[in-house]
């Protein structure tokens, strides 16, 4: 809902531009009825300062007849405009852009067919890493133009449905080397300058647009026809994974083939650098990579895992996003969905021992999808509701997928992607046409109810006068929220196993079973979108009659229901912590068990919990750790955190004092975890040893070592690690996100409050208004009235950010759910531990 201020400024916005015949019916969009058939765009660039200029060549078409020519412009100074149309020119005045950045210019007559716009501007480089802005090592210009910023470095016209042709050419100074998404037609130097002119772009929207420009070490890939190659900034140390060739090029051939279409473009290359919380972008032919998505060679199997995927994501973008786009942005969810659908299919083919960071996508997003959260398509205006964009358009869309293909078969689902590539190869789609693909009205409802609502259902199965009911409740207590849900029971009969497909679009149905089942499991392959529980009188399917995407289902179900109290928290514990003491370390599920006791600390246990939590673990666990050993295998960040971080253990401690005083810990493959376990155990006075070492940390290295500093114990040193983030060390890094890190510390919750309070003149100078209004998440672990009362005494003054209130409201929301969670979860601890009977 807009604000009563916010409906003033349309109105006002309206009455300004009503004169204008041909506008557009939705001040937030672009005429529809013009179009840019190709674009000419010359760049005057000097990484060494921060102004550049440029003129740019606008070639328009219309659809009907318009006295209104419109594009977008965010902070560039517009210096000349003029229309060129049927052989005459015509100066146009320079018009300031409205609130959702459109410049509209008033024509002298009207337009019919094609007319040319030429803009000379300037702008300058971002202070953030979008637009154009500047590597923190300096040496070197990036682009990100998702989402909506390619206006901030020349006018176009900005919107994911007005593709076109675009040709580019940049002056630099003669040491510099240009990228771009195409290649080099032609480089003339002259003097001290280089002009780098480029072959014309595809077809394609301004999103996926891309600029590199410094001086690069380039590796050439083994990809055939496509000659790719990576991009490496000369300035920053980087070795690519051995498999890095193998992932593109397989990657490639998987989604050739289970598309049936061929790669659609000519080029795809990829560049390595500092782009902030961007972990990469699908910029077509030139792929961006954030360094430190890089794993190293020792990293965990799991750490591999992801950065396969993510490179399998960003190819099948190609084909997802990159020519088959979203008609307009609250269709984001089936550019990333895809993506993330096609890639996990790629690692689970090429690596199937190694494919657990591609198992139950659903997992990661129920942590995200509450009562209060966004849905996956929803209405977007302007970039800061692009802003709103979450995991959810990757974790939850994916699992909608893999229902859908579970409802319907493999091979059906398979034709059915392949008849929406052929379809719209090289169009714009939105959901309402993906939707129509489906002829079966009951898969149809299944898309509509999980990407129009918000949260997902408790799935129950229980028996009731000897007949058997599957009924759907919302987890969130919402009764009117009703899904349409693709349910797979898996059955076993004490022999065979087999499967029952249903379709769940009521709140309570019966279901046919033959009378020889014996056990259940009512997530059968590990896909679907729901929470579960057996209460009928069938068994639950013995764990090793279960697939491994099936036991991850089991494994994180079981968490949940722990969590909210269907089972108990603690004889849940105990069965991990038993199933630990038997496991090797390093294998993929000791590796998870550790993860979870760390979430558990992280998210669930809270103040007076911790101290009888710690020492239940400190007494049932059984590992001997061996420290110097263990920091040198993989599985060694994750022991790391949860020794040392959480359960301050002084072997742990010790161990990575020894390391960071020898000097080892640059480079070191868990610096993180040493750097955290180092600031928690700090006394004040080795704590502000630690502040001032930042600024001696090579570069590569600072965004781990910032990170690890929040992890702290005590107001004082949350106060210093909050004035370095608001210091001139942290200029160019991502410092909004950061000030989560102290308060995961349930003790520091409400003193954080305070501490920020305190320092918001610093704060609101700092962060964009944009970003200002996602503050309220570094509070999402909050989780007691006392901390809700705090958190809400804080925002009060900020309420006139936009967007800020309903941020508030979803991460209260959270805290008053966690901390009727957290009761039952602190009874249970204390019941267990051995001081609860003094």
């Amino acid at each position: 809902m807009q604000s009563p201020r916010l409906f003033c400024l349309c109105a006002i916005f309206l009455l300004i531009f009503s004169s204008f015949s041909s506008f557009a019916n939705e001040a937030f969009r672009l005429p529809q009825h013009t179009h840019l058939s190709k674009q000419a765009v010359h760049l005057n660039i000097d990484p060494q300062k921060q102004v550049f200029s440029g003129v740019t060549t606008l070639h328009l078409s219309f659809a009907k007849p318009t006295d209104v020519i419109s594009y977008h412009s965010k902070a560039l100074n517009i210096k000349d405009v003029y229309l060129q149309y049927h052989g005459k020119r015509y100066p146009l005045t320079v018009q300031a852009p409205n609130q959702y950045e459109i410049v509209s210019h008033k024509a002298p007559l009207k337009l019919k067919d094609s007319a040319t716009l030429h803009i000379q501007f300037s702008g300058n480089l971002s202070s953030h890493h979008e637009g154009l802005f500047r590597g923190r090592e300096q040496a070197y210009l990036l682009t990100q133009f998702q989402s909506m910023e390619a206006r901030g470095v020349f006018p176009s016209l900005d919107e994911p449905n007005k593709k076109s042709i675009f040709k580019f050419s940049v002056s630099t100074p003669i040491e510099y080397d240009v990228l771009h998404n195409t290649r080099v037609h032609s480089i003339t130097k002259q003097h001290a300058t280089k002009l780098t002119q480029f072959k014309a772009t595809p077809r394609l929207n301004t999103d996926i647009l891309s600029l590199a420009i410094g001086q690069f070490n380039a590796t050439p890939l083994d990809t055939g026809h496509l000659k790719s190659k990576v991009y490496v900034p000369k300035r920053i140390p980087i070795t690519l994974p051995t498999y890095f060739n193998q992932i593109v090029n397989a990657s490639i051939s998987h989604i050739e083939t289970y598309l049936d279409a061929p790669f659609p473009f000519k080029k795809l290359d990829f560049i390595v650098g500092n782009y902030g919380s961007v972990a990469a972008m699908e910029n077509l032919g030139l792929v961006s990579i954030n360094y430190n998505q890089i794993p190293d060679l020792d990293a965990t199997d799991k750490a591999h895992c992801q950065f396969k995927k993510l490179i399998a994501h960003e190819v099948a973008h190609s084909w997802f996003g990159n020519d088959i786009t979203m008609a307009w942005y609250d269709d984001y969810w089936l550019n990333e969905s895809f993506t993330e659908f096609i890639a996990a299919k790629v690692i689970q083919n090429l690596y199937p021992n190694q494919d657990l960071c591609t198992y139950t996508p659903q997992s990661r997003a129920f942590k995200d999808d509450n009562s209060k959260a966004m849905p996956l398509v929803f209405d977007v205006k302007s970039r800061k509701d692009t802003l709103a964009y979450g995991q959810l358009h990757y974790t939850k869309g994916r699992a909608l997928l893999e229902m859908l293909e579970q409802a319907v078969g493999e091979r059906a689902f398979q034709s059915l992607m392949r008849r929406y590539v052929d379809l719209y190869h090289g169009q714009n789609v939105s959901t309402k046409q993906f939707i129509k693909l489906f002829e079966d009205p009951n898969l149809q409802s299944v898309i509509s109810s999980f990407t129009r609502q918000t949260g997902y259902p408790l799935v129950t199965l229980s028996r009731h006068n000897n007949q058997i009911f599957i009924e759907q409740k919302d987890l969130f207590n919402r009764p009117e929220q009703l899904w349409t849900i693709p349910v797979s029971l898996k059955l076993w009969d004490g022999g065979k196993i087999s499967t029952h497909k249903l379709m769940l679009s009521q709140h309570k149905q019966k279901v046919a079973l033959n009378k020889d089942v014996k056990a259940v499991f009512l997530d059968a392959g590990g896909v679907g979108y729901f929470r579960f529980v057996n209460q009928s009188d069938f068994e639950d399917i013995p764990i090793h009659k279960l697939s491994r995407q099936e036991k991850a289902s089991f494994n994180d179900n079981l968490q949940a229901l722990a969590i909210t109290g269907h089972v108990d928290f603690m004889k849940y514990t105990n069965a991990l912590v038993t199933e630990l003491n038997l496991l090797q370390l390093g294998t993929p599920r000791a590796d998870e068990i550790v993860s979870t006791l760390i979430d558990a600390y992280l998210e669930h246990v809270q103040l007076n919990s911790v101290s009888p939590y710690t020492s239940y673990l400190q007494k049932h666990i059984k590992l001997k750790i061996q420290w110097q050993q263990a920091l040198e295998k993989p599985y060694g960040n994750s022991l790391m955190k949860l020794y040392g971080v959480y359960m301050q253990d002084s072997n742990a401690v010790n161990a990575a004092k020894r390391v960071y005083q020898s000097g080892e810990h640059i480079g070191h493959a868990h610096f993180d975890a040493i750097v955290m376990t180092l600031a928690k155990n700090a006394t004040n006075e080795e704590y502000k040893s630690l502040i001032q070492d930042f600024s001696a940390i090579p570069t590569t290295e600072k965004e781990a070592f910032l990170s690890g500093l929040g992890y702290v114990d005590s107001a004082f040193k949350a106060a210093l690690y909050y004035d370095l983030l608001l210091s001139d060390e942290t200029q160019g890094m991502v410092i909004d996100y950061r000030f989560q890190f102290p308060i995961f510390n349930p003790a520091l919750r409400v003193s954080s409050v305070q501490l920020i309070n305190a320092r918001k003149n610093e704060i609101f100078n700092r962060i964009s208004s944009e970003s200002l209004q996602w503050f309220p998440y570094n509070f999402l672990l909050a989780c007691s009235d006392e901390q809700n009362k705090a958190v809400h005494q804080l925002f009060e003054s900020w309420q006139s950010i936009s967007g800020l209130k309903s941020k508030l409201s979803i991460v209260s929301d959270g805290i008053e759910q966690c901390t009727l969670n957290s009761e039952r979860i602190g009874k249970s601890i204390l019941a267990a531990s051995p001081h609860s009977k003094q």
